[in-house]
């Protein structure tokens, strides 16, 4: 990314440099004063993107919310209340900035731009716009839209805008798409926008991919509202039978994502230290206990690729000791460990596997799996193994994210708008729903394929996959895996909740899970809720913080039920039809 806004703004200093007057009042004029139509709109494209990629980043990842509500991480150390769900207003604020760029560059383009090009910026501008809008009302609800981003109109209508109702915001999103993939139409790849998209290299038809598979995603979460104009089985289905006429993803190379360059903070992946210069920013954000559990019992390699073993195992024994075993360090502890994990007490519970999660919604969860003991052995830790992290958020017994994670950069952590297997999953739904022919099942298994290939897991790939049973490291055998994944989808009494709980580790640190969680019920999140704000209830959406707009915020807080701003209350999406 860093890279092509360097070649772009050196190409932005060529042109004003050329375009400068021999005259000496002209050379004078500060460059910030000249028209905006002198610089390219395909500068404007590359900053949406890549502002758009921030946003979803630190939705999914660095703030605590969405991967506290989706049970992916949890937090210790400090301000770990969004684990108990003790959540605080959000603001939509930072969404808007992409939005109105794309609305910028759909005007100039149509002022400026001929034929493919023409068709190209307009296109992608309302594709970059529906995906944006359609996160913000997923998230709370009404939004202002419809008068949103005018205010150079002037007027309190403008300054002040109404919040649209969510049904019509996302009514024009979907017309918006079917408008994109019409623009895109025999386009082909659009040479003059190579260097600024940073999605998808100018090429059209991948574009189209994205808005037809945007709106599958859209379709498939209006599934359960009737009384639209629109009808979601139906136009899914038209898409689906149509390919020619609305191509989807088909394979990983459609994926909408944004690389991470790396070399300042703003094109680097926020886990590394251009952006967590104190590294208990990265150790502070701990996979939870539910991912961790649930890719242990499926023998799955997506555990290996993302997650790390703790770096201190605890083993039950008869001495309390720190000792290096088989290159790895364990603490040997005099504890009756199945007593203490019979008890009632599901805090003090112990863990002894190589691979330890954050139990989800802890009111002490620096204290977790003896996490409150370590520093009377820490000294014993770090006479064994120097490099072993032991400063502040730090918990050797339990896992940390992959080093991937802690990195300015790494080919397989990117900022994902839409990947494939998202959409295979899309359409094992669709299929269990009657909604399109096809098999279930094949498009379920196609999906966990693609997530493996995603992250670059193949067949056999040795110490892939941690055999619990025996404390050990095994090489990936992938018809084994998708056998056992079979089994569980015949043997499920809702076929549904297979799907659904594949798809959730397919989404992996993104916030689509949260959305299907809502919608389904899986997978069974509250289950695993220990100490929770609300009980076993995970959160249903963000409450809204707009103090220059109150009086419209109060009638769109008016429409949910109950009219509450809080994170229980139900938008429109969840109510009753």
């Amino acid at each position: 990314m860093n890279k092509i806004i360097v070649r772009l703004q050196i190409v932005v200093v060529a042109f004003l440099i050329s375009s400068c007057s021999e005259s000496l009042d002209d050379i004078n004029i500060s460059p910030n004063t000249l028209p905006d139509n002198e610089v390219d709109i395909k500068f404007v494209f590359t900053g949406v993107v890549s502002k758009a990629a921030q946003i979803s980043t630190n939705f999914s990842y660095r703030s605590g919310e969405l991967p506290a509500a989706a049970q992916y991480l949890q937090r210790d150390f400090t301000s770990y209340e969004e684990n108990n769900y003790d959540w605080n207003s959000v603001s939509f604020g930072s969404v808007y900035e992409p939005i109105k760029d794309s609305k910028y560059i759909f005007d100039r383009a149509g002022l400026e731009k001929t034929g493919d090009e023409k068709n190209f910026y307009q296109a992608v501008s309302l594709i970059m716009k529906s995906y944006s809008y359609g996160f913000l009302t997923s998230a709370f609800g009404d939004i202002p839209y419809s008068k949103a981003m005018q205010a150079e109109l002037g007027g309190q209508e403008y300054f002040q805008p109404v919040y649209d109702s969510q049904k019509d915001v996302f009514i024009d999103v979907l017309k918006d798409l079917v408008t994109a993939n019409t623009l895109l139409k025999d386009v082909g790849v659009v040479d003059s926008a190579i260097d600024a998209d940073l999605v998808f290299q100018g090429d059209s038809m991948k574009w189209r991919k994205f808005a037809n598979s945007l709106r599958l995603r859209f379709y498939m979460r209006l599934s359960q509202k009737n009384g639209m104009e629109i009808n979601p089985s139906q136009e899914f289905s038209e898409i689906i039978n149509n390919p020619s006429q609305f191509p989807i993803m088909e394979d990983n190379y459609d994926n909408a994502e944004v690389d991470y360059v790396g070399t300042d903070a703003n094109n680097s992946w926020p886990g590394g230290p251009l952006n967590f210069s104190l590294r208990s920013e990265f150790y502070r954000r701990k996979p939870s206990a539910t991912i961790v559990s649930k890719l242990i019992n499926l023998n799955d390699p997506r555990l290996t690729t993302w997650i790390k073993p703790v770096d201190v195992q605890i083993v039950e024994g008869a001495t309390n000791e720190i000792v290096v075993e088989n290159g790895l360090v364990k603490r040997y502890i005099d504890l009756d460990i199945d007593a203490i994990n019979s008890d009632s007490d599901l805090e003090n519970d112990i863990k002894t596997s190589l691979f330890v999660g954050l139990d989800i919604a802890l009111t002490s969860p620096n204290d977790f799996n003896l996490g409150g003991t370590v520093n009377g052995v820490r000294d014993d830790i770090s006479a064994l193994d120097e490099n072993i992290y032991l400063g502040e958020a730090s918990n050797p017994h339990v896992s940390y994210l992959a080093d991937m994670y802690a990195e300015n950069s790494n080919s397989l952590v990117k900022s994902v708008f839409m990947s494939c297997a998202e959409v295979k999953f899309i359409l094992a739904e669709a299929s269990l729903l009657g909604w399109i022919g096809g098999n279930a099942y094949d498009y379920y298994t196609d999906g966990i394929e693609k997530s493996f290939e995603q992250y670059n897991i193949t067949d056999g790939s040795p110490s892939a996959v941690y055999d619990k049973g025996n404390q050990s490291f095994i090489s990936f055998n992938k018809t084994d895996y998708l056998a056992n994944t079979q089994n569980i989808y015949n043997n499920s009494s809702n076929k549904l909740e297979a799907i659904i709980s594949q798809k959730w580790i397919a989404l992996w640190m993104t916030s689509e899970s949260w959305f299907d969680w809502r919608r389904t019920g899986f997978p069974k999140l509250n289950d695993n809720i220990l100490f929770g704000t609300n009980g076993q209830n995970t959160p249903i959406r963000f409450w809204y913080d707009d103090i220059y707009n109150e009086d419209n915020m109060t009638d769109a807080v008016n429409g949910l039920q109950p009219a509450t701003n809080d994170q229980w209350s139900q938008m429109w999406l969840l109510q009753g039809n």
